[in-house]
């Protein structure tokens, strides 16, 4: 059969479409892609600062869904990272100088994840097994000494995160892996640092805060210790002391400890 130029030229202009369609396709789902890392990060950064205003799924905003992939302010993640940076005038949508840049890429890389299913991940929708929330509560509070460290409502000590309200924040299978592998995943707001000063002393402790300038560690007595950079010979994060439970715990035991976390729920949630 032979073919005229005018449909030599729609079939080549139907072939370039489909081209630029895929190629279209192929940049949105690359910058779409993100580390389970950045996006667990992205979590806890968007627990401590959004989630009193746009709650667990991110829609208690009226006329802002985050959940929802579509954003009236930003089309592009480097859109959505200077929203959240300078924050919205006259709006709660604060400005946000603290964050680095990390934090932002981290937060976003939530918010996206949040489109494919509530803002879980492949494993939060893992099934893990669930025990008894009684027995759960004297492993936390007795033999499995998880009290020593971290508080309900109080107790514990400032290096560690309180858990109230942590049924409210995380699935079954995370609540799983923090007891069984805590060096899993560590968010941000968690990661531990060591600095050697020039004198040869060793400082370690949850960091609050580093810059090109300075480093400030909430050392092991609970107090905040500040180095300069000049003043530092050696430095870098360190394993976090949570011990892992793995080979500590019956299986029995971390099914009963995952059920006393879920039942830390929040009031209005109860």
């Amino acid at each position: 059969m032979v073919m005229t130029l005018v449909s030599i030229r729609k079939s080549w202009l139907c072939c370039a479409a489909a081209f630029s369609l895929v190629s279209a396709g192929s940049a949105i789902a690359q910058e779409h892609s993100y580390a389970p890392s950045d996006i667990e990060n992205g979590r806890g950064l968007y627990q401590a600062n959004c989630l009193g205003c746009h709650g667990n799924n991110g829609d208690s905003v009226e006329g802002a869904n985050l959940g929802s992939g579509r954003f009236r302010r930003a089309s592009s993640d480097e859109d959505l990272i200077a929203l959240i940076r300078t924050g919205i005038p006259e709006t709660l949508m604060i400005p946000r100088p603290q964050f680095s840049y990390g934090d932002l890429r981290a937060l976003v890389a939530f918010l996206r994840s949040m489109q494919t299913g509530g803002a879980l991940t492949a494993q939060d929708a893992e099934e893990v097994e669930i025990g008894d929330a009684k027995k759960g509560e004297e492993l936390f509070f007795g033999s499995a000494e998880c009290s020593s460290c971290h508080g309900v409502n109080g107790g514990g000590t400032r290096l560690h995160p309180d858990l109230a309200g942590i049924g409210s924040q995380r699935s079954a299978a995370i609540l799983q892996q923090s007891i069984l592998d805590p060096r899993a995943v560590v968010r941000e707001g968690q990661r531990f640092y060591q600095v050697k000063t020039n004198d040869g002393n060793v400082v370690a402790g949850k960091v609050m805060n580093r810059d090109t300038h300075s480093v400030q560690l909430l050392n092991e007595q609970e107090q905040l210790v500040s180095f300069r950079e000049n003043e530092i010979s050696e430095q870098g994060f360190i394993p976090t002391p949570m011990p892992a439970y793995l080979d500590v715990l019956s299986s029995d035991d971390v099914a009963d400890l995952v059920a006393y976390m879920l039942s830390l729920t929040t009031p209005e949630q109860k």
